[in-house]
């Protein structure tokens, strides 16, 4: 399982009692003009009086319940939420349950966004600013009269993409900004963001293009994010990030919430793609053939016993009744291309599947047992990611472990467990209680709570059949579940020296 960095989506909230941090078509005619000044003293001078007029601050409501009553858990609830957000959290003006009734408060957020159409009065911004929003107020200007703000909807939005199209009704002239190419953009090149910081308002920061091409999984498994030094702050989200030619080529997402100077944008021509549907449908659909996969690796390479060098992503579970099951793919198989591109890694699979209409047709090439085969497989409709993930819990530790000390225990899951994990009963497999830190196991990627149903491709439907399973000092290729994240594949190898053991307290 592959580890990513923790980033901060930089929309900020504010909630009462507490604060919170959450984390073309008829577009604006793009002008072809170069860098506004050949003198750096005076081009992001020029550049803010352009753009500065074409961003929005953008300021949410939401009414939100409180997430416990009275009763027995009520005071689990407040020692929980007073231990990360003070002792002031229950207090006069917070969300203290009465009556063992659920109690509303407002819960206010803000960020920024850019107008992209004058005519129509649409904007851009991030779907995580907006998202749930009982009420959306935008501010263009600082000088504005009228500091209520101006009413606006949603037209279209896009969870995955973190991405939404506002609306709002003006009697008065707007300016839009152009959209530039970001897809010319090198490392190195000088930018401009303008957001609404912290409710400070309109503000301009500068800074470069430190990197193209970055991949943020846990808020978008599609966007190539731009990373930049331009300092960029919560409210900042759905800002513009601005090149020397006065033109959009980003919209500023998220933060390193563990560094300074590392920020990043959602692409524009990523952007570019979505407007369409959602400015007709108001959502976007994707592509969808029903599997989850892992990316190849020299150790699942051995395991499979594929030779060195191979190209492809490893299937790891196929859901039932869905396109990829109906054509025939099945776990274990390697997709290598698709319509004759070739697969390297997970996001040129899942890119490249989105990218297809519903109902398309896909050949899909895959090598089974070392040889090649094809597939015609008619695309489906992604789910939402809601749909796409599901809900668990860590089970009760026990001690079930096999004779070969495998850096592990593992039980069989009982109808508790089973309900705590989400697993239907049709599921067989042994529930990971424990894994020792240093171990194989750990090694391995294994957790507390997997669900492991294979093991060099034979079933384990419980703890008898897994611990007869491990008889030689060798690499094994387990094959498992994790909550809502689906079925993986990964190489457990008892053939290396035993590493230190280090005890847990």
């Amino acid at each position: 399982m592959r580890r990513t960095a923790k980033v901060l989506l930089i929309g900020l909230g504010l909630a009462l009692g507490g604060t919170q941090f959450f984390s073309g078509m008829a577009l604006a005619e793009k002008t072809k003009v170069g860098s506004v000044t050949d003198n750096l003293k005076d081009l992001f001078v020029e550049l803010s009086k352009r753009m500065v007029p074409t961003v929005v601050n953008i300021y949410t409501t939401q009414i939100v319940k409180n997430p416990y009553g009275g009763g027995p858990q009520a005071d689990l609830y407040r020692q929980f939420f007073e231990q990360f957000f003070g002792e002031e959290f229950g207090g006069p003006g917070g969300p203290t349950p009465r009556n063992g009734r659920p109690q509303a408060r407002k819960s206010q957020s803000l960020g920024s966004g850019f107008i992209i159409d004058e005519k129509e009065g649409l904007i851009l911004t991030n779907y995580h600013v907006v998202a749930e929003a009982d009420e959306i107020k935008i501010i263009l200007t600082e000088a504005d009269a009228d500091r209520e703000g101006i009413d606006a909807k949603v037209v279209g939005s896009d969870a995955e993409a973190d991405v939404a199209l506002l609306k709002i009704k003006v009697d008065r002239k707007l300016q839009a900004a152009p959209l530039g190419d970001s897809d010319a953009l090198e490392v190195g090149e000088w930018v401009m963001a303008i957001g609404n910081p912290f409710g400070h308002g309109h503000t301009v920061t500068k800074g470069i293009i430190s990197a193209k091409e970055r991949v943020i999984a846990p808020i978008s498994e599609f966007a190539n994010y731009l990373q930049t030094d331009t300092p960029i702050n919560p409210g900042n989200s759905g800002g513009p990030l601005i090149n020397t030619a006065g033109e959009v080529i980003g919209i500023n997402t998220a933060i390193n919430a563990q560094a300074q100077g590392i920020g990043f944008a959602i692409p524009v021509n990523y952007v570019k793609r979505l407007l369409p549907e959602l400015r007709t449908k108001g959502v976007v659909t994707r592509g969808f053939i029903g599997v989850n996969i892992r990316e190849l690796d020299p150790a699942l390479l051995k395991g499979m016993s594929l030779p060195k060098g191979t190209t492809g992503v490893a299937v790891t579970e196929v859901y039932a009744g869905e396109p990829a099951a109906k054509a025939g793919i099945r776990p274990y198989d390697v997709i290598t291309s698709i319509n004759g591109k070739k697969i390297l890694n997970g996001r040129d699979l899942v890119g490249t599947i989105s990218s297809f209409e519903p109902g398309a047709s896909a050949t899909v090439n895959v090598l089974r047992a070392g040889k090649e085969q094809t597939f015609k497989v008619l695309v489906g409709t992604r789910p939402t990611r809601e749909a796409l993930a599901g809900q668990g819990s860590r089970p009760r530790s026990r001690s079930v472990q096999p004779s070969l000390d495998i850096g592990m225990t593992v039980e069989d899951p009982d109808a508790e467990m089973r309900k705590a994990l989400g697993l239907p009963a049709s599921v067989k497999g042994v529930v990971v209680s424990r894994v020792t830190p240093g171990s194989p196991a750990e090694e391995a990627g294994l957790e507390r709570g997997d669900l492991i149903v294979e093991v060099d491709r034979k079933p384990t439907p419980n703890t008898g059949v897994f611990a007869r399973v491990f008889r030689a000092p060798k690499a094994y290729l387990v094959r498992f579940r994790r909550g809502g994240e689906g079925v993986a594949i990964t190489t457990l190898d008892l053939g290396k020296p035993a590493a230190p053991k280090v005890e847990e307290e």
